[in-house]
């Protein structure tokens, strides 16, 4: 009963990666498209989670999610499926890629979401760009906080010419192809495109977002996000994400848990349920990352990130 409320519960997660985690993860503006418009695809597919908030960067995505621990992995494990094929696809002589998301649970710390939401919309000014967070073209940060009538930065073309959205039902299959970049996967005809565009405001919660912060001001000063509250968050991120070990010694931890456990040092020996009481274990003692604990104990990666904190 715990784990089935455990898995059920619904806070906020933030999805990103290190560079080195996400080698060549953009090295074109079509990347940039495939990416946005995949987060889209995610959207509509895992319709239990909701978008928050995102930005793409050069070398990896932010997302900000609502949902269940085992929904947002699900969404997470999706986007990274999508965008590997999708440069499989496209890239010359296969382009080698790696794309390692993390998710990390905010677990109800205020602090720490006020934070991570404007986190992940201020990243490109963050990064160095020229760019302020509500004119980035590849983030929802231009949708938040904004009153009266505005213009997307998506219905703009190069020109600069504004663009009428047209739904994504009227299109031909090759324009809708280009768009979504799986054949498996749609989304509702309804949802407004433009400009090569899956609109974020088909899916994106702004509300929410907003909802973090109250107000405007509370929201002005979080953007200029200062050094102590950033190494604040990057220290949780940080103890979340764990520590990996060498294999060798990772294994011979695992063995030695397992047979204290269980009377035997193979997990393969045993059930599911205590592969989970084995991954608990392991991350209680040794703060093991998600993806290694998945590889020690023989589980998925999206059941590990369900039942183990």
């Amino acid at each position: 009963m715990r784990r089935k409320i455990q898995a059920m519960h619904k806070d906020y997660f933030h999805i990103t990666a290190k560079g080195a985690d996400a080698r060549n993860f953009i090295i074109c503006e079509a990347d940039y498209y495939a990416a946005f418009n995949l987060i889209g695809v995610c959207a509509a597919n895992v319709p239990q989670v909701v978008v928050v908030s995102f930005s793409i960067e050069d070398s990896h995505p932010h997302i900000l999610l609502w949902g269940t621990r085992e929904d947002c992995s699900r969404f997470k494990a999706m986007f990274e499926t999508l965008y590997v094929h999708y440069a499989a696809a496209t890239r010359k002589g296969g382009a080698d890629l790696l794309l390692h998301c993390e998710l990390y649970a905010i677990d109800g710390d205020e602090d720490y979401l006020l934070n991570v939401a404007v986190y992940t919309v201020i990243q490109a000014t963050k990064d160095g760009k020229a760019v302020m967070p509500y004119d980035y073209y590849w983030g929802t940060g231009s949708m938040v906080f904004r009153t009266g009538h505005f213009i997307p930065v998506w219905l703009f073309d190069k020109q600069g010419h504004i663009c009428r959205p047209i739904p994504f039902g009227d299109l031909g299959t090759r324009a809708r192809r280009s768009l979504l970049h799986t054949r498996k996967l749609s989304i509702p005809d309804d949802w407004q495109v433009c400009n090569g565009i899956i609109l974020p405001s088909n899916y994106v919660d702004v509300a929410r977002f907003e909802s973090i912060y109250g107000t405007h001001n509370r929201f002005r000063v979080f953007l200029s996000s200062p050094r102590k509250r950033e190494e604040m968050m990057l220290a949780r991120m940080a103890e979340q994400r764990g520590v990996s070990m060498e294999d060798l010694e990772a294994r011979k931890v695992c063995g030695d848990v397992c047979r204290a456990l269980f009377g035997t040092r193979d997990p393969r020996r045993l059930d599911t349920r205590q592969r989970i009481r084995l991954a608990q274990e392991l991350r209680r003692r040794f703060r093991l990352t998600f993806r290694q604990l998945a590889t020690l104990v023989r589980l998925p990666e999206t059941e590990i990130r369900t039942f183990v904190l």
